[in-house]
């Protein structure tokens, strides 16, 4: 826009004149960017129930089958010796282990040989049944480790070299899994030291794993962990040993002796049942809080809650055991608030009384609480569901309203120019006739 000095000719205020009439002319302009703000508003408002649903969705999904309550907490009583994992498939359980030898990585170590000195011939090594084959023409024990330790081909083990004294070094490979199926074997009957002039079988490669007393194994079938359970002896290729008792994965860490107590882990289960609650408290004060503000009057905040509500409302079918409703097993709903509060005494009791039922009222295929909320949360988070299609009108209304600003702004420039123009035309033409007055005065 073209600077004009205002009222030059005449005293006119006509910058004064123009702003006055332009801020009459942009009141469509300001209706629009008031407009956009409500809808932005309206979008935030949206995003944060998106929010909340997400995180209502993951706490449903978390108690919404009946294997999230298979939850067991393993005590062992000297954890110096063996602790436990469970998942799903563990029952309770009380099991006497003792741990006589765990598992090793194989271990091959050389003689010892000048570093110096290079050799040839071919290497083979092979890991649980692929060979890696290394030509040593020309290296040295750090040039074979090299080598083996940056083939693409490597079939699971490290080298890695020891100095052992002045210029003296051994070289040693490790397998990268213990157990003796991945022990190393070697054939090294190709490969000749050309420094020394020797041939065959250079490297001198022998075991080099010790058991707890220092004294070296006798054979590859030592590499495995070696335990019992309630006197059943049992041996594993890994001190992480699963299988032996279903959902139950143990992590062997020393030898002796210990007492493995598997008992239902309450606590997480409390803690889950928690997560619940909370997520379902949040979503409604989330709801709550956007039908009384932004969102007041939208038909689709009322229908989430009604969804939810009803869910809430309406108790499983069909289920035989001892609980039907979420009161019974201390779910409790403030009749002011409509927020859910955890009795975690009433909960436990209900867990001792009938452990199947209470996880069957939450989680059974179709009729559990949690199973029903998260479908319905699932449904309202989907690309094709009300949330986000309330989203993407928000959002095109948005994008319509802006158009239509800049749509307006272009035009107010072209009417401020005009304006602009046609005062200062009447400026001059003030000017000129005051002018003609003052000389006719003077005559």
């Amino acid at each position: 826009m073209a600077i004009t000095a205002a009222g030059v000719g005449s005293g006119l205020d006509i910058n004064g004149i123009v702003t006055q009439l332009m801020q009459l002319e942009r009141q469509p302009v300001f209706k629009l960017e008031s407009r956009v703000r409500g809808y932005e508003s309206q979008l935030s408002a949206y995003g944060k129930i998106r929010s909340a649903l997400s995180s209502f969705e993951s706490a449903m999904n978390d108690l919404g089958s009946l294997d999230k309550f298979k939850v067991y907490a393993a005590a062992s009583s000297d954890e110096d010796v063996v602790t436990a994992t469970t998942n799903s498939s563990a029952a309770a359980g009380i099991y006497s282990l003792e741990v006589s030898r765990l598992a090793q990585n194989h271990k091959l170590g050389s003689s010892e040989i000048n570093k110096a000195d290079t050799f040839t011939g071919n290497l083979a090594i092979t890991v649980d049944g692929d060979t890696l084959n290394i030509d040593t023409a020309g290296l040295t024990l750090e040039g074979i480790r090299d080598a083996i330790n940056s083939d693409s081909d490597n079939p699971g083990l490290t080298a890695t070299i020891i100095n052992t004294g002045s210029d003296i070094q051994r070289l040693v490979f490790t397998s990268d899994e213990s157990g003796a199926a991945k022990s190393i074997t070697v054939d090294e009957t190709a490969v000749d030291n050309v420094t020394q002039g020797t041939t065959g079988a250079v490297l001198g490669l022998t075991i080099n794993n010790r058991d707890k007393d220092g004294v070296l194994l006798g054979s590859t079938a030592e590499l495995d962990a070696s335990y019992t359970i309630d006197g059943y002896a049992l041996s594993a290729d890994s001190n992480e040993a699963s299988g032996a008792i279903d959902g139950i994965t143990l992590s062997l860490k020393d030898i002796g002796t210990s007492t493995l107590n598997l008992s239902r882990d309450t606590e997480k289960i409390k803690e889950s049942v928690q997560a619940f609650v909370d997520a379902y408290n949040n979503l409604y004060s989330t709801l709550n809080n956007a039908g009384k503000d932004e969102l007041m009057g939208d038909s689709t905040v009322r229908s989430i809650q009604s969804a939810v509500r009803n869910v809430y409302n309406t108790s499983p079918t069909g289920l035989t055991g001892t609980f039907s409703s979420l009161v019974q097993i201390g779910l409790n709903s403030d009749s002011r608030t409509g927020e859910l509060s955890l009795d975690s005494v009433d909960f436990e009791k209900a867990l001792d009384i009938d452990f199947q039922s209470v996880a069957e009222m939450f989680a059974h295929d179709n009729q559990g609480y949690a199973f029903r909320l998260a479908g319905i949360a699932d449904a309202l988070l989907d690309n094709n569901g009300v949330v986000k299609s309330r989203e993407e009108g928000l959002q095109s209304r948005i994008d319509d309203a802006e158009d239509d600003i800049l749509s307006l702004e272009v035009r107010l420039e072209l009417k401020e120019t005009a304006l602009r123009a046609k005062y200062a035309s009447l400026d001059a033409m003030i000017g000129s006739m005051q002018s003609t007055m003052s000389f006719v005065t003077r005559l």
